[in-house]
């Protein structure tokens, strides 16, 4: 124990945490704040745990373990308290599984210290599988400010704040009132924290991140549907609720009881989908007691849409309300309205009538949707477009809704806007919803630029004008701020003249316009007279000068400021004065931040400053940015002092790394993006040209030729977004927005990207499309001033949206009823590759000259299909028409729920691979279940006239885990008739030219699964790999080509040294032929295991998180550790270490590999896409 009591105690229950414990420790450990004490409480930990705790007691004597068996979180917590020392000031809890950032008690205690308050809470940031930080959104409100002093009975946001890690408590407060956590129950940090709340004097809130939070799949508060759950969560609910009538008064007591209908229930309710049906008979009791002791009005006065969900429970109406929580989640906030004065909401889900009370809409059920689409100035003009529609209401084109805009800017300055009536289809396709159709809701409108200038010298200098819009109708007024999240960019500033300039931006989600008048005006920069220095020149208006002027530059994060003396000169023109100012080149170097979290871009802001004068840089024409060089940072990267112009046309000056300026952007007449400009870097360096993915990080390599000494280097790209080269050919950028990035090629990471930039001089060129193959590209700028491309949708609005899935759905069954034709529709991965068993068979089709049309689904153009085949994009009225009307439908994924197999069509489920992991059915009960997907599995399959089966062992998990009891054709896959083809050889050669291996070199093929816990976001994961590719090429690299697959749902980058040692073959068509050139095989849990047996050839097991993902992701149909046909190797040094002689690292698993080929080959004899054909025909 300490010699001196610490200032705060922190108290960490331990309970096999061996995977985190480390990083949460040292977490505290590294606290700014150093007068701590921690005590750890092993909870029993089965695991290394408790010596991980142990190894940090010994060599800090700032922590203490102590050890009990298991009794639950809640126990472990008391019992830390208990042993936490006597003295100490403050009081925190931790969980061992999360992270403490370096200042948070600092921030809490110094808060706590400051204002006498009992408790301070701070915001809390979820920790993602992949390491991303992102906003916990239960926090998002609560923590939205700091304030001092308040309490949550006037702040009620603070409902939401029931969490007890992200606090410390004021010792003296804990004990007063005995605070003791519940033993034995889940969710025990609420009735602790909310009468804490309640009890408390006085509360602080910092909105700093003082907790990161970790998500982690089957942790306790990720998974829900289970019946101790809801019967703990409603216990604690209502353990609060009868505290807060014995000791605070009705309105607070109603107050928390509306706030646990609408956040700590309903976090139950919307997991009923999940449940089974002893959950959701558990859901019903449990709720509809606590809500027995409700008062009505409580809720009476819930939204609408939680006040109709808890009618259902309280009338046990479980399968409505499922319809309805589904309904929710896929059109949210959707329904029909009746009544024109005493408006009713009718949701198409529910069989029965809902009553009037429970069903009424209010104002906040209608509010306006508005968004901007496109803001351009043309000839003078600004001109606005977007859409705008009274939700859950039909639009109105008669006289029957009057629609008008304005532009405002205070009380005294408005700009009525006439709003012409457009058709829009994005408005119904972008609305989330599928009962109304809104694409009349478009809007334009214009505004002469003349009608916002600032009139005459004794006005003000600056007007602010916002746009909104408002429509009337039926007795309602409804007005909004048009969102600009449809939009690209705020158009540039425009100068009606030389005194006046408006200055357009997205701001706050809405647009913007800055009406200025210019008081100073840059001209030129170049070298100072003094070495070292930069010279700034402009001019001022003269009747604003009155002594001494100062050029002051400003900080944007930390406020600091630089002060150069100005000189003023005549000479200017009349009413302007000439001004120069010299910066030195060491001030700024002087006053770069340093540390961890230090900015790469330091931006300064401009003013000349004098009595009565603070006047930002007009900055009108183009700004060379100079370059002038600086220090190196400690990074040891090459910096310059740029001189830019802000997004309000002002200049600025940034202290960065050396950068590229493009200096063209533009389209060719053939479609070709051409980019040229100035690239200030080392030619002994190669770079490369990247655009980047902005939703899941995808990236794609361009060449780019450079040219000239470094000191004046220039590079120059031309490419086709529609045709990017693959190493399975080209295909289009997929939708999305690409950024552009210079790229040291071979860096081991992103921290050295350059994005592609272009001057201000340039901005009135963009946007600028071209329609190429069909689809839309984009040439923007985002961000003020970085370049992109946007990849458009290759589906219409028509085809994209709620409505148009349900309108296509519908035609798709009127299409039932029309003639087959004799096609052959086939879908690998749901149109992403031309690969796989369906590929087998149409090429076997294709031989044996079946005549039928060969019908390939595509989605998003990214598959490559063969001449003589027909695409049809996924989601498309063409998809549609395919699967009501091809007599044959081939596909290795599962159709949509709404496929119903016609009498005489032939539906051939091949599947993907032989299913070592837990797939369909059999996760029902896990964390990883979908449940309404498992739900709809077996009526699914019973769409499939047979299912192919790649081995006997398949053939009954399969079954299990589809609900599948049709014929189940048992032949081996299609795909792995490669393996045994005649002309293999010639196959493989011509692979190995494909993708430029060179003779004599052994390849290995890296071929891991994805992991859901490691999402990166748009339905894509990491990869997170743990290969050391450095290490494997030192050791690797002079005989070995290593070829990385990943999985088609995983897309972020694969570190390059530019070798030649990796190549990315994650493009490439079909994972076979790959397989076919492999001297050996890395994988963990992939299905590709069984396949590539039948080469033979050595397999090696890469697996780091065997237990994790055995336990907690997925689980195995068979015991993986003991029949596994190579040694598992966790460690990447072993891994690699066995890569060297593969054949000697399997040696002792020959008789596993025998066994394996055995018991999941024994099909396999090249025969099987003959077999499946002959039963399709």
């Amino acid at each position: 124990m300490l010699n001196m009591p610490p200032r705060l105690s922190v108290v960490v229950p331990v309970y096999n945490v061996e995977l985190f414990l480390t990083d949460c420790l040292k977490s505290l450990a590294e606290q700014t704040m150093t007068d701590l004490e921690v005590v750890m409480v092993d909870d029993g930990s089965t695991d290394g745990s408790a010596a991980l705790a142990a190894e940090f007691a010994a060599s800090d004597d700032r922590f203490k373990l102590v050890r009990q068996k298991n009794g639950g979180l809640g126990h472990a917590r008391n019992t830390g308290f208990r042993n936490a020392h006597p003295e100490s000031r403050y009081l925190a809890f931790c969980d061992s599984d999360d992270i403490i950032p370096p200042n948070a008690y600092e921030l809490l205690v110094e808060s706590l210290e400051e204002t006498g308050s009992d408790l301070a809470s701070g915001n809390v940031l979820r920790l993602r599988a992949g390491g991303k930080l992102v906003q916990s959104p239960m926090f998002r409100k609560p923590m939205a400010t700091t304030r001092q002093r308040t309490h949550i009975s006037r702040d009620l946001d603070l409902l939401g704040d029931r969490i007890a890690c992200n606090k410390v408590f004021r010792r003296s407060f804990w004990d007063k009132h005995a605070f003791a956590f519940p033993v034995g129950a889940l969710y025990e940090d609420i009735p602790v924290v909310l009468p804490a709340h309640f009890l408390a004097g006085s509360v602080d809130i910092v909105k700093d991140p003082v907790y990161y939070w970790r998500d982690r799949p089957g942790s306790i508060t990720t998974s829900r549907a289970v019946v101790r759950g809801i019967h703990d969560r409603v216990a604690h609910v209502q353990g609060v609720s009868e505290f807060l009538a014995e000791k605070r008064t009705p309105a607070d007591k109603n107050h928390y009881e509306a706030h646990a209908l609408a956040n700590d229930l309903w976090y139950f309710m919307e997991v009923l989908p999940d449940g089974d049906q002893e959950y959701r008979d558990a859901f019903l009791t449990y709720t509809n007691k606590f809500i027995d002791q409700v008062d009505p009005s409580v809720l009476d006065g819930l939204p609408l849409r939680l006040r109709v969900m808890w009618y259902l429970v309280r009338e046990h109406r479980m399968d409505e309300l499922l319809a309805l929580l589904l309904q929710e989640k896929q059109e949210p906030g959707a329904f029909e309205v009746s009544g024109m004065r005493r408006r009713v909401a009718h949701y198409p889900v529910l069989t029965q009538p809902l009553p009037a009370p429970v069903a009424r809409v209010g104002d906040r059920d209608l509010p306006l949707a508005a968004r901007l689409r496109d803001a351009q100035w043309r000839d003078g003009k600004l001109h606005l477009s977007g859409y705008a529609y009274i939700r859950n209401l039909p639009v109105s084109s008669g006289a029957g809704e009057f629609r008008i805009g304005w532009l405002r800017a205070g009380r005294r300055h408005v700009v009525p806007l006439r709003l012409r009536r457009t058709d829009e289809p994005e408005a119904t396709a972008r609305s989330r919803q599928s009962l109304h159709d809104y694409h009349r809701a478009g809007f334009e409108t214009s505004v002469d630029a003349s009608k916002l200038r600032i009139q005459g010298d004794g006005g003000p200098k600056q007007l602010t004008f916002q746009f909104q819009v408002g429509i009337a109708r039926g007795g309602l007024l409804r007005r909004s701020f048009p969102s600009v999240r449809e939009a690209s960019v705020a158009p540039p500033v425009h100068r009606p003249d030389g005194d006046h300039r408006i200055a357009p931006a997205f701001e706050g989600d809405k647009l913007v316009l800055h009406s200025e008048r210019v008081d100073a005006r840059f001209e030129t920069h170049g070298p100072g007279e003094r070495p070292g220095t930069v010279k700034v020149s402009g001019v001022v208006r003269a009747r604003l000068v009155k002594d001494e002027l100062t050029l002051v530059l400003t900080h944007g994060a930390t406020k600091t400021t630089v002060e150069v003396p100005v000189t003023v000169g005549s000479g200017a023109g009349a009413g302007w004065n000439r001004f120069t100012a010299e910066l030195p080149l060491t001030a700024v170097e002087e006053n770069r931040p340093t540390g961890e979290d230090a900015p790469k871009n330091v931006t300064y802001s401009l003013h000349l400053v004098g009595t009565g004068l603070k006047a930002s840089l007009d900055a009108p024409g183009s700004v060379h940015p100079g370059g002038y060089p600086l220090a190196d940072g400690p990074d040891g990267v090459r910096r310059e002092l740029a001189l830019t112009v802000s997004a309000r046309g002002n200049l600025v000056i940034g202290d960065r790394p050396v950068q590229p300026a493009v200096e063209l952007a533009s389209w060719t007449d053939d479609g070709r993006l051409f980019l040229e400009g100035t690239c200030p870097e080392d030619p002994e360096h190669p770079v490369e040209l990247i655009a980047q993915n902005s939703a899941h990080r995808e990236e794609q390599v361009f060449p780019v030729e450079f040219t000239g000494p470094e000191s004046a280097r220039r590079f120059r790209a031309e490419l086709r977004p529609d045709a990017v080269e693959g190493p399975g050919g080209a295909v289009p950028l997929g939708e999305g927005n690409w950024y552009f990035f210079f790229r040291d090629k071979g860096a081991a990471d992103e921290s050295g990207d350059r994005a592609l930039r272009l001057p201000a001089s340039a901005f009135h060129t963009l946007p600028a499309t071209r329609v190429l193959n069909g689809r839309d590209y984009t040439l923007e700028r985002r961000f003020g001033d970085q370049l992109l491309v946007v990849s458009g949708s290759v589906l219409s609005a028509a085809e994209r949206g709620p409505r148009a899935k349900r309108l296509l759905s519908e035609a798709y069954a009127a299409q039932r009823s029309e003639p087959l034709r004799a096609a052959a529709l086939y879908s690998t991965f749901d149109g992403r590759q031309y690969s796989d068993s369906p590929r087998a068979v149409h090429e076997e089709l294709v031989r044996r000259g079946t005549e039928v049309e060969h019908i390939w689904v595509v989605r998003d153009q990214q598959a490559i299909i063969p001449e003589g085949a027909t695409a049809v994009e996924y989601g498309s009225v063409a998809w549609h028409e395919a699967l009501a009307r091809s007599r044959y439908v081939i596909t290795n994924t599962q159709l949509p729920e709404w496929f119903v197999r016609r009498e005489d069509q032939t539906v051939v489920q091949t599947w993907h691979g032989t299913p070592l992991k837990r797939i369909g059915l059999e996760l029902a009960g896990t964390a990883q279940a979908n449940a309404g997907y498992i739900a709809t599995l077996a009526e699914r399959a019973g769409q499939w006239n047979f299912l192919v089966s790649p081995n006997t062992f398949s053939t009954p998990v399969l079954r299990r885990s589809f609900g599948f009891e049709g014929e189940v054709l048992e032949c081996g896959y299609p795909r792995n008739d490669i393996f045994h083809a005649p002309d293999r050889a010639k196959i493989a050669t011509a692979v190995r030219e494909k993708l430029g291996i060179p003779a004599g070199k052994r390849v290995v093929l890296y071929a891991p699964t994805w992991r859901e816990d490691q999402r990166l976001g748009g339905g894509r994961y990491s990869l997170g790999l743990q290969l050391d590719l450095a290490a494997a090429e030192r050791e690797l690299g002079e005989d070995t080509v290593l070829l990385v697959r990943r999985h088609y749902m995983v897309t972020d980058r694969l570190p390059d040294s530019g070798t030649g040692f990796v190549k990315d073959v994650s493009r490439y068509p079909d994972v076979g032929e790959l397989m076919l050139i492999s001297d050996a095989l890395v994988t963990d849990y992939s299905s590709l295991m069984f396949d590539f047996a039948q080469t033979g050839r050595p397999m090696l097991f890469h697996t780091y998180d065997l237990e994790h993902y055995r336990d907690t992701l997925r689980g195995f149909s068979f015991d993986f550790e003991k029949r596994a046909p190579g040694p598992l190797i966790p460690g990447s040094d072993d891994l690699i270490a066995a890569l060297k002689d593969p054949e000697r690292a399997i040696a002792g698993h020959a008789k596993a590999y025998e066994q394996f080929r055995h018991d999941f080959c024994d099909l396999d004899d090249g025969r099987a896409t003959a077999r499946v054909v002959d039963r399709m025909l």
